[in-house]
């Protein structure tokens, strides 16, 4: 397959069962998620170096596989999964199909930019603190985290284990939606959503003439309820995810940086030296406050609510953005990826029409809310269009 992106690391030609519910749909799959027979080179060439291939497919391929779709890539991650803009030490950056001259969000920057730039008609990555939501928002594309544990991370390469999760992407939300009907289980709430939450203080960034837009489409299926988290939740919040993160990734890697001894990329070398420094006590702090702060976030959303924020609180960042701009970046996007990612929540991420570079709109429902929360994207699609 001709790839004048740099997404994907090889092609490949798996085909599904046939008369499958995603017959003729194509898709490709991070390099962090085990396919049979090859290495998951995880985004860095001593981990490829030292893993052997998989013995079988990750169980999320092989039931897309099994629904009928043909595999066709893999594609290029951010190193170790351990970033959020897709330009990789080692194997540079894939280019945004929407936006050029700017970054294309990562880790799971090769899967957006694939079903961006039309290579596939979806694509499997891995959001652990916003690598799915962080490069549909910069392409132009919809992306979906789940809830924790909704899929299976066997054959996935960890990052933070409490926090990983596999997503998808895709081009229009029908092929969203049937994906979801192929990978997720049942939902336990979130049926009929009745009210939408407007975090107001996450919209600074985005058009006032598009937020207006929004409110209209969600006003035609739901209540609108405009409120705001307090800056001491956010501020500790991100302390104690991060902490978490941390502590997670180095107890994943740790014995393996150890004796390896891989060559990182700066960012991702300062964040492992970061980790290695998290101590057992800042970890359970971090526990604690996810804790109690989930009760908090559970009441807020109930059962049939659901918050509604820009995916990224900015535009993807210019290719020529340095290292300490995108660094205060990184921590500006994980705050707000944080309140899915910290508490299980699953999330999806819209593109909107903008003036500029691409830019998404995202809800957040209550745990267990999945496929409810893909069909009201459904609909706030068709309202938003008619807007």
């Amino acid at each position: 397959m001709f790839d004048q992106w740099n997404a994907l690391t090889v092609g490949l030609d798996i085909g599904g069962e046939k008369n499958g519910m995603l017959s003729r749909k194509t898709f490709v799959v991070k390099e962090n998620i085990d396919v049979e027979g090859l290495v998951s080179r995880n985004g860095n060439p001593v981990w490829a170096s030292t893993h052997s291939p998989a013995s079988v497919h990750a169980p999320a391929v092989s039931r897309l596989l099994a629904a009928g779709a043909r595999l066709v890539g893999r594609t290029h991650m951010d190193e170790m999964a351990f970033s959020l803009f897709g330009d990789n030490h080692h194997f540079g950056a894939p280019l945004n199909p929407a936006a050029p001259d700017r970054l294309p969000g990562g880790s799971s920057s090769g899967s957006a930019v694939a079903v961006g730039a039309g290579l596939a008609d979806f694509a499997l990555g891995t959001d652990t603190a916003g690598s799915c939501r962080a490069p549909a928002s910069f392409c132009g594309v919809y992306g979906f985290r789940p809830s924790y544990g909704a899929i299976s991370s066997n054959g996935v390469i960890p990052l933070a284990e409490t926090l990983d999760t596999i997503g998808w992407f895709a081009r229009d939300i029908e092929t969203m939606i049937a994906v979801g009907d192929a990978l997720l289980p049942s939902d336990f709430c979130g049926e009929h959503f009745a009210s939408a939450l407007l975090l107001t203080e996450t919209f600074s960034a985005l058009d006032a003439d598009i937020a207006d837009r929004a409110k209209g489409a969600l006003t035609r299926a739901l209540s609108i309820h405009e409120m705001a988290l307090r800056d001491e939740f956010w501020t500790t919040a991100l302390t104690h995810f991060r902490n978490l993160q941390a502590f997670e990734a180095w107890r994943a890697h740790s014995a393996w940086i150890e004796s390896a001894r891989p060559d990182f990329g700066p960012g991702v070398k300062a964040r492992f030296e970061f980790a290695s420094a998290i101590s057992p006590q800042q970890k359970a702090e971090a526990d604690a406050f996810r804790r109690d702060a989930r009760k908090t976030i559970d009441e807020l959303l109930g059962v049939t609510g659901l918050f509604v924020l820009p995916t990224a609180p900015f535009e993807s960042p210019l290719l020529t953005a340095n290292p300490d701009e995108l660094d205060a970046k990184r921590q500006q996007m994980v705050r707000l990826f944080l309140l899915a990612s910290f508490f299980g929540l699953p999330q999806i991420s819209m593109p909107i029409p903008t003036q500029g570079a691409p830019m998404g709109l995202s809800f957040i429902g209550p745990r267990w809310s999945d496929r409810a929360l893909l069909a009201m994207a459904q609909r706030f699609h068709q309202g938003f269009g008619a807007g």
